[in-house]
Formats: C-alpha cells, structure tokens, sequence
C-alpha cells in the first residue's frame, strides 16, 4: 500500500464543468455524452413530492429534468420544467381539480410508458450526430438508455448536449405538453 501525498488548494485553482471543455463534437461517441447510472446518482424524486418544490429544486440546481420514483425505487416517469410550466400547471389543476399545493411530482410527470428509450448497443456505436437526429426525429428532449440485462443504464438529455456542444439544439415536440397532458 501506498500513501498519496496532500497539500491544500491554491487561489489559482479551480472547480471546473463539463462545459469548461470543448473535447466533444458532432462525430465524439454518443457514449460520452450518456449520463450513465453506473458512474453517477441520477437525478431522482419521489412520486409524491410536492411539485412546486421540485420545480424550486430543479432551479435550484440547474437541472431541466429529474426521474420521478416510487418508494421501491423503481422509475415512475419522469417531470422536467416544462411540465413544471405555469400553463402545464393550469391545466393539471383544471384536470384534477385540487389546488396548487396539492400537485404531486406524480401528477405533471410524462409516465414511464410514454418515455423513449434507445438500447445501449446501438448507441454504442453511434456518435453524436446520430444521437442528436435521432432525438430530433423522435421529437424528445430526453432519452433513456437500456443494457442487455433490461437495466435503466442511462440518460441523454438535449439541454446537456446544447451546454457540452456549446451551441443551442432545439426539439421541436411531436404533441404540445397541452395536447400530451389532456390525453
């Protein structure tokens, strides 16, 4: 065994982003661009969180989305901030009937089922263009990733490929959250 030498952090140091760096380009593997559950905690709520304080949280942290589980731990859905929207709220309170205190992160989420997901071989070969046209033709701001063994294994997110690619991607949606919440 071996010990590590310590010293203290300088004034010249600093705490740096993934976005710090432009190591990633339209061809760089998809991969490198996965939010991979194996490395990394995802970003997760329970069902029954109040939905305006995720909304607050997702602020907070500079999220666009968090994955929405029940009390297994198994993924539910998933609330991003423009379900968190004043008209997304709106027409869930109209939906519902109950008041704004009241909504549940359950109540705005797109449910599980609705969710796109991608197998992880197929993105393992795959660079950032496909990703990119695939996410755009799917009409989807995110993307779960599926292993052979049925794992969640990851998350692609088009606001994290804007922030790594330094440059803004837009996915015109399919149904607007109006149409989507009403059905």
């Amino acid at each position: 065994m071996k010990t590590l030498p310590l010293s203290r952090l300088d004034t010249a140091d600093h705490l740096v982003t993934p976005q710090a760096f432009s190591d990633i380009d339209e061809h760089s593997p998809a991969l490198s661009l996965m939010t991979d559950f194996r490395q990394h905690w995802p970003h997760a709520v329970s069902v029954s969180a109040p939905a305006l304080e995720v909304a607050r949280q997702m602020k907070a942290e500079g999220v666009s989305g968090k994955l929405v589980i029940d009390r297994q731990r198994e993924l539910v859905g998933m609330l991003t901030l423009e379900r968190l929207s004043e008209q997304s709220i709106l027409v869930a309170l109209h939906r519902l009937g109950i008041d704004r205190s009241s909504l549940t992160a359950g109540d705005l989420m797109q449910p599980r089922a609705a969710m796109p997901v991608v197998d992880y071989e197929a993105v393992a070969s795959a660079t950032v263009t496909d990703l990119v046209a695939t996410l755009r033709e799917a009409g989807e701001p995110y993307c779960l990733v599926r292993d052979a063994e049925h794992h969640i294994r990851g998350l692609f997110s088009v606001s994290e490929l804007s922030e790594r690619l330094h440059r803004r991607l837009s996915v015109k949606p399919k149904a607007s959250i109006i149409e989507v919440l009403k059905a």
